[in-house]
C-alpha cells in the first residue's frame, strides 16, 4: 500500500474513513437485516439495533461540516477558482445523484432520489454564491439559523411553498422533467453544517494543523450545549428530554434520539460535539504514531466520494447474490416508485451479527479497490476531471 501524501491532514483522512465506513454500516443493514422495523422506533427496536443506527448519525454532519473544512483548506487557489470549482463539483453530485447513484440504490433505471450526494452539491453551489461573505458573517449566519430553525418550522414551509422539500423539510417535490422525487436532505440546514465547517475551520486548524485542544473544548462545548437543549426541549420538533413514561436503558435511548430529518439543532450539537472529539482523538493518535491499529481509515477517507461510489454497488449486489443463494424474495431488492425499500418482508435477511459480518466481509473488498484507486490518481497527478472525483 501507499502511503497518504505527507502534504495531507492523517487525522482529517481518518476521521473521513471512520465515517464512510460507519455509512457503509448504516448501508449494510439497509439491505441485509432482517428486522421489520425502524431501528429508531423505541417502541419495537432494541439496544443493539439503536446504537447501530444511532453512530451513524455522525455520518452526514461529517461529510457537510468536512467538506467546508476542506473548502478552507483549498483557498490558496484564490476565491475565484475556488468558487468555480465549488460550482463545477456540485453540478457534477447533483447529475451523478440523479443517475448513477439512483441506479446504485435501487437497481432500477427509473428510480431517484436526493439523498446526500444532492445535499452536498446544493450546499457547495450555495457556498460557491456566498463565499464572498466575510468568514465571520457566514459562521453567525449558519449557527443563527441551526439554532432558530426549529421554531420557525412552520414558517418556513409556507415560505418556501411547494419547493419546501428542497429547501428545508424533507418530503416529495414534483419536478419538472423528473416528476415526483423524494427528498431526504434539504438544502438549508445542510448548508448550514457546510457554511461552519468552514467559517470555523481557521479556529480548529492553526496555520494550517489540526488543534487538538480546541477541538477537544469545541466537542465539549457542543456536547455540554446538547445536554442543556435536550433538557429544556429546545432545538427539536418534538419535546427533548427523557421521557417520564420509559425507564431504565429505554429513558436513555429517548434522550439520545434526536431528529435528523431535517437536522435538528440538538442531532448538530450532539453529532458534531461527538466529531470534535474522535477528531481530536485521532490527531493526538497520530502524533504518537498509535494510529497503526486504525491504519486502513486513511486509505478510506483519502478517496471518500470513490468509495460512496463502490460501496453502494457492492453492497446492493451483494445483498442481491446472497438473496438469491438464500431464496429470500428478491423484489425487496429493486426498489419502484418513489420511497425506498426500509422494511424487509417475512423470510428476508439475517440478524445483527449477520449484518456486522457482511458489514466486514464488504469492507474488506473494498479497501484493495479505493487504494487501487487512490494510487491511479495520484499518478494523474489529480488534477482536471480527478479533482471531481
Amino acid at each position: 500500500m501507499h502511503t497518504p501524501s505527507a502534504d495531507r491532514l492523517l487525522s482529517l483522512d481518518a476521521l473521513r474513513g471512520l465515517i464512510v465506513i460507519l455509512m457503509a454500516l448504516d448501508h449494510v443493514r439497509m439491505y441485509f437485516s432482517a428486522a421489520p422495523f425502524d431501528p429508531l422506533d423505541l417502541d419495537q427496536t432494541r439496544m443493539g439495533y439503536f446504537f447501530t443506527r444511532w453512530i451513524t448519525h455522525l455520518c452526514a454532519p461529517g461529510f457537510f461540516f468536512l467538506a467546508g473544512v476542506s473548502v478552507w483548506l483549498q483557498q490558496r487557489r484564490g476565491v475565484p477558482r475556488l468558487k468555480f470549482w465549488l460550482a463545477a463539483r456540485g453540478l457534477w453530485l447533483i447529475v451523478l445523484e440523479l443517475t448513477v447513484f439512483g441506479l446504485a440504490w435501487s437497481f432500477s433505471t427509473s428510480w431517484r432520489w436526493f439523498g446526500v450526494i444532492w445535499g452536498l452539491g446544493a450546499s457547495m453551489l450555495l457556498l460557491a454564491v456566498l463565499l464572498d461573505l466575510p468568514r465571520r458573517g457566514l459562521l453567525y449566519l449558519a449557527a443563527g439559523f441551526l439554532l432558530v430553525h426549529n421554531s420557525a418550522a412552520e414558517l418556513l414551509g409556507h415560505a418556501f411553498g411547494p419547493a419546501a422539500p428542497l429547501a428545508y423539510a424533507p418530503g416529495v417535490v414534483d419536478l419538472p422533467l423528473l416528476g415526483p422525487v423524494l427528498v431526504i436532505y434539504p438544502l438549508l440546514p445542510w448548508a448550514a453544517v457546510m457554511m461552519l465547517g468552514y467559517a470555523s475551520a481557521p479556529q480548529l486548524l492553526r496555520h494550517g494543523e489540526v488543534s487538538p485542544s480546541r477541538l477537544l473544548r469545541c466537542g465539549a462545548a457542543l456536547l455540554a450545549l446538547f445536554v442543556l437543549a435536550r433538557s429544556v426541549g429546545f432545538g427539536e420538533p418534538m419535546q427533548g428530554g427523557i421521557d417520564a413514561t420509559r425507564l431504565g436503558a429505554q429513558a436513555l435511548l429517548s434522550f439520545l434520539n434526536v431528529e435528523k430529518y431535517p437536522p435538528s439543532l440538538q442531532y448538530v450539537l450532539v453529532t458534531l460535539g461527538a466529531l470534535c472529539l474522535l477528531w481530536a482523538g485521532l490527531e493526538q493518535s497520530s502524533r504518537r504514531s498509535s494510529l497503526k491499529g486504525l491504519r486502513a481509515l486513511p486509505y478510506f477517507g483519502r478517496e471518500p466520494f470513490f468509495f460512496y461510489l463502490i460501496h453502494l454497488f457492492l453492497i446492493h449486489a451483494a445483498a442481491l447474490a446472497v438473496a438469491w443463494l438464500c431464496g429470500w424474495p428478491m423484489d425487496y431488492l429493486f426498489w419502484q416508485g418513489v420511497e425506498p425499500n426500509l422494511v424487509p418482508p417475512a423470510g428476508y435477511g439475517v440478524g445483527l451479527v449477520g449484518v456486522y459480518l457482511a458489514w466486514l466481509g464488504l469492507m474488506l473488498a473494498a479497501l484493495p479497490l479505493c487504494v487501487a484507486y487512490a494510487r491511479f490518481r495520484r499518478s494523474r497527478g489529480g488534477g482536471g476531471i480527478w479533482r471531481l472525483l
